[in-house]
């Protein structure tokens, strides 16, 4: 089969992302993590199977901007809980976050999101998350990082949370007053609140 009948971007059976930019028309990972040039062929061998990546539904986005908003100040930690409690989950299956960012690697959002962003929601207590918010969250998290297409997760989630924090009246509306300030979630949310 041809290359040009391939994704330009797909996720193995780990969740890590494959660009198709290698020579020859081989995927590659992004930042390079030395698991080599391959053609789709090698890649659905030696890593599949492959799942192509593809934006993100519009009903899930919005699905899930809601969850956030009625959870009200306990939005951003029912984010961060479901998030910790997806990773914890792909850890256990692929030893990996991999799918978290897998439609994005290699970008400032991913590795914010991968290397701290999605601990923020470890040991957060029951009183400061709304279950059903954090379940709904939990949900369509499994469904993009497991389903049949992985969706890029790094930069849209950052859009989700825009749309959760003006549907409830600004970013106060769905931050408690511990999250308010941390660092790690202003870098990766700052793009979305203008």
């Amino acid at each position: 089969m041809a290359t040009d009948q391939h994704p330009y971007r797909v996720a193995d059976r780990e969740g890590e992302g494959w660009l198709r930019n290698g020579p020859d028309d081989t995927y590659t990972t992004f930042p390079k993590t030395g698991l080599g040039d391959l053609t789709y062929e090698e890649l659905e061998a030696a890593r599949g199977p492959l799942r192509p990546v593809e934006a993100m539904a519009t009903e899930d986005h919005a699905v899930f901007a809601q969850a956030i908003a009625q959870a009200g100040k306990k939005g951003m930690a029912s984010f961060l809980s479901a998030l910790h409690r997806t990773a914890l989950e792909l850890m256990e299956q692929n030893g990996t976050v991999a799918a978290l960012t897998a439609g994005r690697t290699g970008s400032w959002e991913a590795n914010l999101l991968r290397g701290s962003v999605i601990w923020e929601g470890e040991g957060l207590s029951a009183s400061r998350v709304d279950p059903a918010a954090v379940d709904t969250m939990h949900a369509l998290l499994a469904k993009w990082t497991t389903g049949p297409t992985q969706v890029e997760l790094a930069e849209g989630l950052g859009y989700i949370l825009a749309d959760a924090a003006k549907q409830a009246g600004g970013w106060d509306a769905i931050t408690d007053r511990w999250l308010k300030n941390k660092e790690s979630i202003e870098r990766w949310t700052a793009a979305h609140r203008l």
